[in-house]
């Protein structure tokens, strides 16, 4: 056997490796021609390309998750509140005012900062410089492409606490508290639809009561009792996204910068130099945050018209998802309002005592 293994060894065909690597390849070399490698490297990019849109893709559905599980943490703080005090958050009408999210601090974990907050002054008061820079990770959307920090100048602030910050840092939130469905019925032209509830409802009686679950936003405002969400809770929705700000984002996920706000936007309320449409902490998780929605142009320019998700973050349900927005309902269940909801579902999931009549309340993806 060691002899038929020294004959198979000695008539093994010799490889001349001293010559250039392709000429040593074909006498029996391991190797590649140039032309094999770029075959190769076309065909990795073909596959990169074609996996890139599904890690994308899975990305997206983990941060969208992670979003809805936000608002249901909100949902469930929003329950621990009512049980201990017969109702949800008060919704105040003035920035200056006490914000629902500070009221639900001890209800998420952030009791630190409940004790630390000087609820004898408004939020933008020096001595709540330290809490309203915090960032909740709970109040915060993954997939919304702004720093989740800014800093703001309202002159307007002045004279209005002990020790007003006109300059402030704030931590920003993605989340809003329905006050209610707007009521305009006004045209803002060039749109040819009024941006309210009675365009969705012409027939509706004029003291239809369009507040939300919450109750209305009010200088002195008093607590709903869940039994007087008359609409159901499971029917009613609570809070959304209104993901973005401070900036300005209409449909697309446009960012729209000063020069070219739109004209719903008040001039007189804008931060020019930091191109923040809204001056008073819109956007910041201290502020009141808390507002009555409309419907909007399909791009978002106009305000009025047949879009109701994703067509404006000024005072609008808005997200970076594009198929709708994460919102949480009155009973604490989350579902995505579509982007393409019509609005007459839209504004009777915000009514909690409108009496609207739908087979189908919830629109979801």
């Amino acid at each position: 056997m060691h002899s038929t293994l020294r004959i198979s060894l000695a008539n093994e065909p010799k490889r001349n490796c001293e010559r250039p690597p392709v000429a040593c390849r074909q006498s029996g070399g391991a190797g590649f021609t140039l032309v094999e490698l770029l075959v190769v490297i076309a065909i990795i990019g073909v596959l990169v390309a074609l996996l890139l849109p599904a890690v994308q893709a899975a990305r997206e559905s983990a941060r969208r998750a992670q979003c809805a599980t936000n608002l249901k943490q909100l949902g469930v703080a929003c329950q621990s509140y009512a049980t201990a005090h017969r109702g949800f958050p008060l919704l105040y009408s003035s920035s200056s005012q006490l914000g629902w999210v500070t009221e639900l601090l001890p209800y998420i974990e952030e009791n630190s900062l409940w004790q630390l907050y000087n609820f004898n002054q408004p939020w933008f008061d020096a001595s709540n410089a330290a809490v309203i820079v915090q960032r909740l990770p709970v109040l915060e959307c993954a997939t919304s492409p702004v720093a989740h920090s800014y800093t703001a100048t309202d002159p307007g602030f002045a004279g209005q606490s002990a020790n007003p910050m006109t300059t402030f840092t704030t931590a920003s939130v993605d989340y809003f508290a329905f006050a209610g469905a707007s009521s305009t019925t006004t045209l803002k032209s060039p749109s040819t639809i009024p941006a309210g509830y009675f365009y969705a409802y012409p027939n509706a009686p004029a003291n239809t009561d369009l507040s939300g679950a919450f109750g209305p936003q009010s200088t002195t405002p008093t607590v709903r009792p869940l039994a007087q969400i008359t609409d159901g809770l499971s029917h009613t929705a609570t809070i959304s996204e209104m993901a973005g700000r401070p900036w300005l984002y209409l449909a697309g996920g446009k960012q729209v910068l000063t020069a070219n706000f739109p004209s719903y936007v008040s001039a007189s309320s804008a931060d020019v130099a930091d191109n923040i449409p809204l001056d008073y902490g819109w956007g910041s998780w201290a502020q009141n945050n808390n507002f009555n929605v409309g419907t909007w142009s399909t791009d978002g320019t106009l305000s009025g018209g047949t879009c109701s998700v994703n067509c404006s973050n000024y005072r609008g349900v808005f997200s970076f998802h594009s198929a709708g927005a994460n919102t949480t309902f009155a009973d604490g269940s989350v579902q995505m309002l579509a982007s393409e909801i019509d609005a007459a579902i839209f504004f009777a999931l915000i009514t909690a005592r409108g009496g609207e009549i739908l087979a189908n309340p919830v629109d979801a993806d």
